[in-house]
């Protein structure tokens, strides 16, 4: 009976074995596992859009009205947002955007305008000019 099962174990082993062995004929390692799915990478920088540029006509601004700072009449204000650092009130002009921030007025490129400072209120804007010309404007809502 001990010959038998050894003798059992032995092929059963040297079967393994054999079947295992890749420098055999026909016995070549399996593939590697490919998945279904490709690998995606998220890359912000490229896929990332202001918000405050217009989706519909012209995204083109000239140098010049970049750089040159709104008339306080032509600025409409379009909302007041709260977060943890702080009060942002968003203001328009034509197909320009602004942000008043810390008194301060920024523009799309968040370069600070120079001669145009501002007070938020919970539901009102305060802009004072360069001439010392002062408006206020409510949230149109």
């Amino acid at each position: 009976m001990d010959r038998h099962v050894t003798f059992i174990f032995a092929v059963f082993l040297a079967g393994n074995v054999l079947a295992a062995d890749p420098a055999l004929p026909g016995n070549s390692p399996a593939p590697p596992a490919t998945h279904p799915y490709q690998k995606y990478h998220y890359r912000a920088d490229r896929f990332y859009r202001d918000p405050f540029v217009p989706l519909v006509g012209s995204s083109h601004i000239s140098e010049y009205a970049i750089n040159r700072p709104p008339q306080i009449a032509s600025l409409v204000l379009k909302g007041i947002a709260h977060d943890d650092r702080g009060t942002i009130a968003l203001l328009t002009a034509g197909i320009s955007s602004y942000i008043l921030r810390h008194g301060r007025l920024y523009d799309v490129r968040n370069r600070m305008v120079k001669g145009i400072s501002g007070v938020i209120k919970p539901k009102s804007v305060l802009l004072i000019g360069r001439d010392h010309t002062v408006k206020e404007f409510r949230i149109p809502y």
